[in-house]
């Protein structure tokens, strides 16, 4: 463990606002595939908002019962980030994409809470200001060609 001496004055609760409600330039963070508790399974989406150092989580639930429904959602999904691949197995490429959605608010435990209502279709985020914040680190690779003759550094 490391050797850390715990100063509590510099920890204060943090109060964090929700984000305001409205419409929202956002960016991919992260996507799990995950497995709902009714029992249906999709993907969480960690969302990063434009503007603010708060997170939004947006849930694309694969429901088998409600094929039409899911299909409309992925659809939207698709279009708010400009998703061309539609091959479900490739929602690591989402990460990064930049699209729009609708924020509402709900009440859980007696505080109000920011969610995602909808995504926004690309005409929609035409009023909303470009994506500001930091960009997404970006594996950099330099790897170098061996031809068979060379020798390997290692054994």
């Amino acid at each position: 463990m490391a050797n850390w001496t715990f100063n509590p004055q510099d920890y204060s609760e943090n109060d964090f606002a929700p984000i305001p409600k409205g419409d929202h330039r956002v960016r991919i963070n992260d996507v799990v595939e995950k497995k709902f508790s009714s029992g249906n399974e999709g993907f969480e989406i960690t969302l990063d908002v434009s503007g603010y150092g708060s997170k939004l989580w947006f849930y694309l639930v694969l429901d088998a019962n409600d094929p039409k429904r899911t299909n409309q959602r992925i659809g939207e999904f698709f279009e708010s980030f400009n998703i061309g691949d539609l091959n479900l197995t490739h929602y690591r490429a989402w990460i990064g994409k930049i699209g729009g959605v609708r924020v509402k608010h709900e009440e859980y435990n007696g505080e109000s809470r920011a969610k995602v209502a909808f995504c926004l279709k690309q005409k929609n985020q035409e009023k909303l200001p470009a994506w500001r914040g930091e960009a997404l680190a970006t594996p950099t690779a330099n790897f170098e060609t061996i031809t068979p003759d060379e020798e390997l550094p290692f054994d």
